[in-house]
């Protein structure tokens, strides 16, 4: 999808969410939705097969985001529609960086085994925003795929913490000793 249109999408979803006072919340679950179908080979093929009639697929999507807010499940069903939902990701993305930005933050993507500590969340936005130099906002998605520790894009930079990257260095090590 080109970016641009991911962009004006992410422009329309951000002004959604801010028009309806839920500009975090929508953010978060479209992003929460956006990784599940992303990482879910079954999930993504059922919603974006066009063999599969529209209704069944829409009645899916609201099965899937019944607990939901309101415009969270719109927003889905019209990229449904609009047969956008394949680009899902990209624009949940565009979404959230805008929703940021119209803070001032910049947005950090954290993959992480399991869930971090209010601790271990304070000290990360801490560390965050102190290589952006400014206020950073932290989407934690659990990838039970990570072994322990944790991966994180800040813009264009991703910091690799986790266990696979420690092994991978550590390999690499011995094998030049």
């Amino acid at each position: 999808m080109a970016e641009d249109l991911a962009a004006s999408y992410g422009k329309a979803i951000a002004a959604i969410g801010l028009a309806e006072g839920a500009s975090d919340r929508l953010s978060d679950e479209l992003l929460e939705f956006a990784r599940a179908v992303d990482s879910t080979p079954q999930l993504r093929d059922k919603l974006t097969d066009p063999a599969i009639a529209l209704q069944a697929r829409s009645e899916a999507v609201s099965d899937l985001l019944a607990r939901a807010h309101p415009a969270t499940a719109a927003v889905v069903q019209m990229l449904l529609s609009a047969d956008r939902i394949r680009h899902i990701g990209e624009i949940a993305d565009a979404a959230v960086r805008i929703n940021a930005e119209s803070r001032g933050a910049s947005v950090a993507t954290v993959r992480s085994a399991k869930p971090l500590s209010d601790t271990q969340r304070d000290q990360l936005a801490q560390a965050l925003a102190a290589k952006a130099g400014g206020p950073v906002e932290m989407k934690v998605v659990i990838d039970p795929e990570l072994v322990g520790g944790v991966v994180v894009q800040l813009g264009d930079s991703i910091i690799d913490g986790s266990v696979a990257k420690r092994l991978t260095d550590l390999r690499a090590s011995l094998a030049s000793a």
